[in-house]
């Protein structure tokens, strides 16, 4: 595996790791009822999914 495709790998791992963090977190606001931070968290993950979109988009 060359240099460019283990940075690409380097950087999904990255990306997917920050998206389960998201999700994790939206599932605790839900359960502890903290609808403003879940509000946050759902506004994030939707920006973190829509610049995923936008990149395959372009491609």
């Amino acid at each position: 595996m060359y240099t460019g495709e283990k940075d690409r790998i380097a950087h999904i791992n990255f990306v997917m790791s920050c998206i389960h963090r998201s999700t994790n977190q939206i599932y605790e606001h839900l359960i502890d009822r903290e609808y403003e931070d879940l509000r946050k968290e759902i506004s994030l993950l939707m920006k973190q999914l829509k610049d995923i979109k936008d990149s395959v988009d372009d491609d």
